[in-house]
């Protein structure tokens, strides 16, 4: 009988249970290769419960939550016009604002005062209040101290704004962060005493070519009808006592899934995360937890998590349309509370999650905190094992880089830091290891190059090169037509214009040294990829394919000399085919004399010398160009005027070849296809 009482207890406290329990993972955890792109990891969190109800009420379309320093949760219950506050354990404390509240939409607490942002009646615009109302935790009341409406400011009355305060954010000054729906202006910055103060963090719009292009033609002529750009206004900010704001805007990301719609900014409105980092377009609410680690969460139910840097350590949950734990219908906040424990409020499913990190990301966590203060020695042990659980965690090597590196073993700090794609680490391990070197062998090399310049003296006094010129190896050379024509070449650096016409007119080169001459080029190139030195590398090379590279540069060579002499063709140009390819090669050797000198240098430079690099790189881009122009004008005749036309013709003519290959390719792709299926259906009903 007993057993039976025990039994039918269990079975009733499970149905009146608000807490369901679960300790298994509902969805897939990823983190980002080397490379940037998402993979699989081992689960960061795991569900542990959700709640979709308080004392006799069910949440209906709640908007905000917030936890205090006690763990306290408080939740703006939008639909029910409330907000209530749960303590630590998930238990019921109280609910206020029914009788003045009309659309709760945020909720932020401050040394026991709670800031409400209310948007308002839909239909009264005037409507939109900040209330703020003090909690006594020992007497479980809540009792309202002020209502503030818009602030009274010229600049708000002036431009007539509409004030509709949906998210809120107070720092340690009691100074307000008041998202309002439409404020592309930025957050509006407002004291305990409701004066507007600012705007604040505001984004900025990048315009188009065709925007610069007519502004540049028209100027500020209003009958240019240009259609004004407003930049997109923020969704939500939040900020803890670190001094940082961090906002959220839901604009679009790239292709990559880099963008800047989460922003840590200071209090001069400058953003320390990268305009690159991986990040999302509708990202609806943010937080930081207890290492300096940043979450933030997606309208579709994608938790990501960030270190303080903006690097991505995780993302865990996702959307599912049914009741699921751990995943969501439309999330619209998250919170953490001091046991690194992750809170995320799904507004259409009307409850609310609670996740735990797991051994993995409590170490990660661990380690974390113990970089973050600088103790990268201490951390070394804790960042091994994190690596234990996943040896492909970049934030590990780099941990233990700066471990390596602020012991002096700067070789095995630079190989983590090369695997942790970390360059400006990267860069000051290699700055330590060239200074030893050069301390070390510097006598050395200027001893060698004094010796290097007294033979080269000695040689020209001797005149060994003219005795070794008129010798019979010498004459043999110098005899040989080929090898004067190898010669020639360098001679476009040196009288270009003497050049061009001396293969026009006077044939000086073959077609096959042209060749010779591309294919060192595109040897260079390959090169180029291999040898470069891991600050200046181009491209991945475990990412890259070779054939396509080469490509890369041979397809729009070809491209260019065809071009090039169709157009000049239909414009009566002078030059042959045979002369626009070799000038075309001619053209382009300031590439065989400068990119050896671009890999050298590449491997002994630093991120500090980048310029040096930087500015070579662009002295053989920009001779090339001028002795492609050159080359276009002499070889045909053309004018100045002629040549610049001539090379906007061969561009679009190049596109079109380009157009017609693809075509042809697609066809004959079509074609393969289908006398293979036929081949294939005569084998199977022979």
């Amino acid at each position: 009988m007993m057993k039976k009482l025990i039994l039918m207890l269990i079975f009733i406290m499970m149905l009146f249970l608000q807490v369901n329990i679960k300790a298994e993972s509902s969805s897939l955890t990823h983190s980002l290769d080397r490379f940037g792109n998402p993979v699989i990891t081992q689960d960061a969190y795991l569900p542990l419960y959700q709640v979709a109800n308080y004392s006799e009420e069910r949440f209906n379309n709640p908007k905000d939550m917030h936890i205090d320093k006690n763990d306290y949760l408080y939740i703006a219950d939008t639909g029910n016009k409330k907000i209530v506050i749960l303590d630590d354990k998930n238990e019921f404390v109280l609910s206020f604002g029914e009788d003045y509240l009309m659309k709760p939409t945020g909720v932020f607490v401050r040394d026991e005062l709670i800031f409400i942002a209310d948007y308002g009646a839909s239909d009264d615009q005037g409507s939109g209040r900040v209330f703020i109302v003090e909690f006594n935790k020992e007497l479980k009341s809540a009792t309202l101290i002020n209502e503030f409406a818009r602030p009274k400011s010229p600049v708000l009355e002036i431009n007539n704004f509409i004030y509709r305060p949906s998210k809120i954010a107070v720092d340690q000054n009691k100074t307000m962060y008041v998202v309002s729906e439409g404020s592309y202006n930025g957050i509006l910055m407002i004291n305990e005493k409701n004066r507007f103060l600012g705007f604040f963090a505001p984004n900025n719009v990048k315009g188009t070519l065709r925007d610069y292009l007519v502004q540049f033609f028209y100027g500020n002529n209003e009958k240019a009808l240009l259609k004004k750009k407003i930049p997109p206004s923020a969704y939500n900010v939040f900020l803890n006592d670190s001094g940082y704001v961090y906002t959220i805007t839901q604009t679009n990301v790239d292709e990559n899934q880099r963008g800047n719609t989460l922003k840590k900014v200071n209090n001069g409105g400058i953003n320390f995360f990268s305009k690159k980092m991986y990040s999302a377009s509708d990202f609806t609410s943010v937080t930081s937890g207890s290492v300096g680690n940043i979450y933030a969460v997606t309208r579709s139910g994608f938790i990501y998590e960030y270190d303080n840097e903006g690097n991505l350590l995780f993302i865990f949950g996702g959307p599912s349309d049914e009741d699921r734990l751990g995943l969501f219908k439309t999330t619209s906040a998250i919170a953490t509370n001091s046991k690194d424990q992750v809170y995320v409020l799904d507004g259409s499913g009307n409850k609310y999650h609670v996740f735990e990190p797991t051994n993995f990301t409590s170490t990660v966590h661990q380690a974390l905190d113990l970089y973050n203060q600088g103790k990268y020695v201490e951390s070394e042990s804790t960042w091994e094992e994190v690596l234990r659980y996943n040896a492909l965690f970049d934030l590990a090597h780099k941990g233990i880089g700066k471990s390596y590196f602020i012991r002096g073993d700067y070789k095995n700090a630079l190989k983590k830091f090369k695997i942790a794609e970390a360059d400006e680490e990267y860069s000051l391990a290699f700055w330590e290891i060239r200074n030893i070197w050069l301390q070390k062998y510097a006598g050395v090399f200027i001893i060698a190059m004094v010796f290097l310049y007294v033979v080269a003296v000695i040689i020209k006094k001797q005149k060994l090169l003219l005795k070794l010129a008129n010798s019979n190896l010498g004459t043999n050379i110098k005899g040989n037509q080929y090898f004067q024509e190898l010669k020639f070449m360098f001679y476009y650096l040196k009288s270009p214009l003497d050049a061009f016409y001396e293969v026009k007119a006077n044939k000086r080169v073959k077609v096959k040294t042209g060749i010779f001459y591309g294919f060192i080029m595109i040897m260079l190139y390959v090169l180029f990829l291999l040898l470069t030195g891991q600050l200046f590398k181009p491209v991945i090379l475990e990412r890259a394919v070779f054939s396509e590279e080469v490509l890369k540069v041979l397809v729009p060579l070809i491209t260019f000399v065809f071009a090039n002499y169709l157009v000049s063709s239909l414009m009566e140009g002078e030059g042959t085919l045979k002369a626009v390819f070799i000038n075309t090669i001619g053209a382009l050797m300031p590439v065989v004399v400068i990119m050896p000198l671009l890999i050298i240098i590449s491997n002994v430079l630093t991120l500090n010398e980048v310029f040096i690099y930087q500015f070579i790189f662009f002295i053989m881009i920009a001779w090339s160009a001028t002795l492609l122009f050159f080359s276009v004008k002499d070889t045909h005749n053309f004018s100045v005027k002629q040549t610049i036309y001539h090379f906007l013709m061969t561009i679009l003519m190049m596109i079109v070849i380009l157009i017609v290959f693809i075509m042809i390719y697609m066809m004959m792709m079509q074609v393969v296809e289908f006398v293979g299926n036929i081949i294939k259906e005569v084998i199977i009903h022979a």
